[in-house]
């Protein structure tokens, strides 16, 4: 049984790595996606590492948003991604966040963990999910 575990466990881990920029807005659709959150432009995230946790069925990414504006970035601020079932970005499993407690200053960066969870969908179906259509944003 911890053979099968140990092998369940190396087999979930996905290494990737990606660098997605954050806007004020995506065409066709406005920046706070109808929250009425503020978002944060002049971010750049890099996606280190998405995993899938076996038990209890949850899908985790991990990386860094570094501030390349001009500006500081105030605490609290949240960064936040879209999880899709693969690579195609297709079928969007769900969205979720993390607050990021510290401010921001020009050049800076900061290491983000986000994870997801769905009583609708048994995300470990999905062990080659992706992240994208990240943003940092003020919410409201």
């Amino acid at each position: 049984m911890k053979g099968m575990l140990a092998l369940s466990a190396v087999f979930s881990l996905v290494m990737v790595s990606c660098e997605v920029t954050a806007h004020d807005g995506m065409v066709d659709q406005p920046a706070d996606y109808g929250t009425g959150d503020a978002g944060i432009s002049n971010v750049v995230f890099t996606v280190d590492t998405t995993y899938m946790v076996a038990s209890p069925g949850m899908l985790v990414a991990r990386g860094q948003a570094k501030n390349t504006g001009s500006g500081t970035i105030s605490s609290p601020w949240y960064v936040e991604c879209q999880f899709y079932t693969d690579s195609t970005l297709l079928i969007k499993l769900g969205v979720n966040d993390t607050q990021i407690g510290v401010p921001l200053s020009p050049g800076e960066s900061v290491y983000w963990a986000i994870s997801f969870s769905s009583g609708n969908v048994d995300v470990r179906r999905f062990p080659d999910f992706r992240v994208s259509d990240m943003r940092a944003l003020y919410k409201n």
